[in-house]
């Protein structure tokens, strides 16, 4: 009835069809079912078309009621997306209290913080990177809170200003920006940065997704001491030009529930720094890793992590509903038409499974067993 509201982009995905809709830059997942009834409701002219349309599948259908659900689906999914609003701040050095320098590979990055507490927000996660240089600087960052926002600069640039109670869009701005650093990019070049931590095993790599709390940083950290190696913990950067996940430089952010586990395990973990900025959060420490032997990998599977205690280790494959409704809630996916249609067809080259698990030995074996098969399939 009104096909200015049809998706844009539509993709099969076993029993379950996954709608891109561009005017609210949104995902939509709907079964078979909801899809012919949508198609017939987009195909009919009038109410009385689809009516009768409808009535040729079931004859206890309440059309008036379908009608109403579909329209309303219908106008929830082509919200108009909005940019957020760009301050219009210049930069003001006096709050360039704290100077801090990074040395990535060859870029050496500077970070002037307001504060201490400002320091929280990055620092910890990329610590380990920290260095006194005299080398000429590459990029320069300020970070800083003025009048209860948080401003993230680079190179005198305004790239962010939000309310300090979310620090977390400022992080992610950063992330984004510093990987845009990293890799010789633009923010315009990556399909998104997704809320999720990646291991490669030098040939290509696993997504690992998962609920706050579910394990997959810890699991991470686990595979990173076993022979694996991290590519990026908690945003994995999805490339347009390859479809590859690129390096993170940001250590492994370990809740303190995990402490007990991974102090055995990880050399002189008792001696990394116990970082408390939000108290929901509690404490976490951050676990450096060696950088992998390339910047990239493909990506083979996205694996949703459940850690459950006194549980086998099993991996098995799960639908794309529960995948893409952990995945997209926390991730940050571009607008433009042709990385949707790219993160669909990425989506769906992928394996998608469930891996459930408590015993650290035999988990790290069975990802051993699943790169292998993605090694000898390719």
């Amino acid at each position: 009835m009104n096909t200015k509201l049809a998706p844009t982009y539509e993709k099969m995905f076993g029993d379950y069809w996954v709608l891109w809709y561009a005017i609210s830059n949104s995902y939509s997942i709907i079964n078979s079912e909801f899809r012919l009834l949508l198609d017939s409701y987009l195909a009919s002219d009038t109410q009385t078309e689809f009516s009768s349309t409808i009535s040729n599948h079931s004859c206890n259908s309440d059309s008036s009621n379908l009608s109403e659900t579909i329209h309303n689906y219908l106008k929830d999914c082509n919200t108009p997306y909005s940019l957020p609003n760009k301050s219009s701040d210049v930069l003001n050095i006096s709050y360039r209290n704290i100077s801090k320098h990074y040395l990535f590979g060859s870029k050496n990055i500077q970070i002037y913080y307001s504060s201490e507490l400002v320091l929280k927000t990055v620092h910890p996660a990329i610590a380990h990177y920290s260095k006194t240089t005299t080398t000429e600087t590459d990029v320069i960052f300020d970070i800083y809170l003025k009048n209860d926002n948080l401003y993230l600069f680079k190179n005198g640039e305004l790239m962010s200003c939000v309310p300090k109670k979310e620090y977390h869009l400022l992080q992610g701005k950063f992330i984004m920006q510093l990987l845009c650093s990293l890799h010789n990019k633009t923010e315009q070049d990556w399909i998104g940065t997704l809320h999720g931590s990646t291991i490669t095993d030098g040939n290509s790599s696993i997504l690992f997704i998962g609920k706050s709390g579910k394990g997959k940083s810890t699991l991470s950290a686990l595979l990173a001491i076993n022979g694996f190696e991290l590519l990026a913990d908690d945003v994995s950067p999805l490339l347009s030009e390859n479809q590859h996940i690129y390096y993170n430089p940001l250590s492994i952010s370990i809740k303190e529930g995990a402490f007990n586990l991974l102090q055995p395990l990880v050399k002189n973990f008792e001696e990394l720094p116990i970082v408390e900025f939000n108290k929901t959060k509690g404490q976490l420490k951050y676990m450096p890793c060696i950088k992998p032997k390339h910047d990239h990998y493909s990506c083979q599977a996205i694996v949703l992590v459940n850690y459950k205690p006194e549980s086998d280790t099993i991996i098995e494959p799960i639908s794309i509903k529960h995948i893409l409704e952990t995945i997209i809630e926390d991730s940050w996916l571009s607008p433009n038409p042709q990385h949707a249609q790219q993160f669909l067809d990425w989506l769906q080259k992928a394996k998608l499974l469930q891996l459930t698990y408590s015993d650290t030995n035999s988990v790290s074996s069975k990802i051993s067993t699943l790169f292998k098969q993605f090694n000898h399939e390719n």
